[in-house]
C-alpha cells in the first residue's frame, strides 16, 4: 500500500516538473493569443499587422540580415492553452511568409504549420 502511495506520489511530482519547466520554455508576451486569433491571421501581411491582429508584440526569436536586402525574422508569442501553447510567425521582408502553432492542452494536441511558396526551411 504505502509502496503504491509513493509510485502515485513520484508520478505526480514527475507531471509537476514537466509542467513547469514547459510552461518556463514559453515566450515571455504581454498578451496570451488564442487559437482562434491564429487561424484568422492572413499570410502576407508586415509584423506590425500581424502583431495588432495578435495583440501584442511578439518575442524575436531570431533574425537574418543579408547585405540589406533579405531579412528574415522569426517570432513567437504565449499561447492560451493549458499547459503549453506557442503561436510563431516568420517574416520575409517584413510579410508573413510562415506560421505554426503548437497547442497542447489536457484533452487534445494541435501541431499546426502553415506557409507560403516563399519559405524554405534550412
Amino acid at each position: 500500500m504505502l509502496r503504491r502511495l509513493a509510485v502515485v506520489l513520484a508520478a505526480f511530482a514527475a507531471v509537476i516538473v514537466v509542467v513547469a519547466v514547459t510552461r518556463a520554455m514559453l515566450p515571455q508576451t504581454a498578451c496570451n493569443v488564442g487559437y482562434a486569433q491564429y487561424s484568422a491571421l492572413p499570410m502576407k501581411i508586415s509584423y506590425d499587422k500581424a502583431k495588432g491582429l495578435l495583440g501584442c508584440d511578439g518575442m524575436l526569436i531570431s533574425r537574418e540580415a543579408y547585405d540589406g536586402k533579405l531579412v528574415i525574422e522569426a517570432y513567437a508569442w504565449r499561447g492560451t492553452a493549458w499547459p503549453y501553447g506557442r503561436v510563431e510567425a516568420g517574416f520575409i521582408n517584413n510579410s508573413l511568409e510562415k506560421k505554426s502553432v503548437r497547442w497542447l492542452d489536457l484533452l487534445s494536441w494541435t501541431d499546426d504549420v502553415q506557409v507560403t511558396g516563399n519559405w524554405r526551411e534550412k
